[in-house]
């Protein structure tokens, strides 16, 4: 299908942790609104201001994600680049005090760039230039999946059905590290409900725990016909691992009367339910 990818307007929150004056939440909030919507699960550093010092540079950013968990962030390696993309500062950050984020939320912060993160000599910085940030992280990809079959499934699926799960996990594209990602791959209609297997890939270097999954089905209009938020229990998902999962979508609570399932697909939500 051809049809333009959800986007999520984050909701800016300030950490207790830094104390701002009134002023400048206000200029937050103003570059903040002037930011383009994510799609469904990104994590996005957007750089605000950058002041040279004695010990090299400040930068203020802000960021944010669309993930529909609670963000906890550890390590992070950021990438400080001019508007022509020259690599000036790179810098491994301990994220301890950023704290958690609420899902589909923005939180600006405050990156001090000593002399030995400099890419280029100090002088080649100029105060308050144009610049960009990225995460390192955010710019690589997880390809490689480890499809993790439990009891259920393993017992469910018979050695072909099974190979070619296997095989589908193998060829679906690449996503961005820190991310998470679903996939539709079997759906069948009966009078009562839509089933749909799903396939969850973890791009995070963590094990992640899922108590609620919420999934938008569309038709091949590209319209919504549910959102339903799933309680899946505890279910658990390790680093670089894919897991399969059948939910079903009750008609009873179908936005639309007659949808259209020639073609479908499914997203996550970016928030809880």
């Amino acid at each position: 299908m051809s049809n333009s990818p959800k986007t999520y307007k984050t909701q800016i929150d300030f950490s207790t942790d830094w104390e701002l004056p009134a002023q400048e939440k206000y200029i937050f909030q103003f570059f903040h609104q002037q930011l383009e919507n994510l799609e469904a699960n990104q994590l996005h550093v957007h750089g605000v201001k950058l002041y040279t010092v004695d010990s090299g540079i400040v930068v203020t950013a802000i960021l944010r994600h669309s993930l529909p968990k609670k963000l906890i962030l550890d390590q992070v390696v950021l990438i400080v680049k001019d508007k022509e993309g020259k690599e000036l500062a790179k810098r491994q950050f301990d994220m301890q005090l950023f704290g958690q984020l609420d899902p589909c939320t923005a939180r600006p912060w405050k990156f001090l760039f000593e002399m030995e993160d400099l890419l280029v000599p100090q002088d080649e910085i100029i105060n308050e230039m144009d610049f960009e940030m990225v995460f390192e992280y955010y710019e690589k990809v997880v390809k490689d999946f480890e499809l993790f079959l439990d009891e259920n499934w393993s017992k469910g699926l018979v050695l072909e059905q099974q190979e070619f799960v296997k095989n589908l996990v193998a060829t679906l594209e690449p996503i961005k590290v820190n991310e998470i990602s679903i996939v539709g791959f079997h759906f069948h209609e009966n009078e009562e409900a839509v089933n749909i297997y799903i396939i969850i890939r973890n791009a995070f270097d963590q094990t992640l725990t899922i108590e609620n999954l919420p999934i938008q089905l569309f038709d091949a209009t590209g319209e919504m016909v549910c959102k339903l938020g799933f309680p899946i229990g505890q279910f658990e998902i390790k680093a670089q691992q894919a897991r399969p999962i059948s939910l079903s979508f009750s008609k009873d609570v179908f936005l639309k009367e007659k949808p259209d399932f020639t073609t479908w697909k499914i997203e996550m939500v970016p928030q809880t339910l």
